[in-house]
């Protein structure tokens, strides 16, 4: 293997993994949730692995193609960026474009509030409507 074909994979791996630690360190820091700290992100990864594990198997199986869309897309805007920025950008693009595809299929979609609620989260009933109201009450 070239070293700029070795630099290529590393710097796309390294784009999407900084797409998941954003996305880790975002639902970390959310108050829709009970995570906390490194604890929290040990849950969140618990609750993630398996989509993280398809978004990494898809971003893999097309990241030449990935590659061609982004420095064509780079190209035509007219940037001058090196092959190196391309596969960063590459690895980032795909991981935000999976994640967006992979969140409408219910069997992959974790939402991490269901599975680590808030601390102080309750159930509020909510009450419905007296279909026969008294006349003359405040509702």
């Amino acid at each position: 293997m070239h070293l700029h074909t070795f630099l290529n994979i590393l710097v796309y791996t390294i784009g999407w993994l900084i797409f998941v630690l954003a996305q880790a360190r975002n639902s970390v820091m959310s108050n829709t949730n009970g995570l906390d700290g490194w604890a929290g992100f040990k849950q969140w990864f618990e609750v993630q692995w398996t989509n993280l594990l398809v978004r990494a198997f898809f971003s893999a199986v097309f990241a030449t193609y990935i590659i061609q869309q982004v420095a064509t897309k780079v190209q035509d805007a007219g940037l001058g960026l090196h092959a190196l920025e391309i596969a960063a950008l590459g690895g980032f693009a795909a991981n935000a474009l999976l994640y967006q595809v992979l969140g409408m299929v219910p069997g992959l979609r974790a939402e991490v509030s269901k599975f680590v609620p808030p601390p102080n989260s309750e159930i509020v009933p909510v009450s419905k409507p007296n279909p026969n109201p008294t006349p003359g009450a405040q509702p």
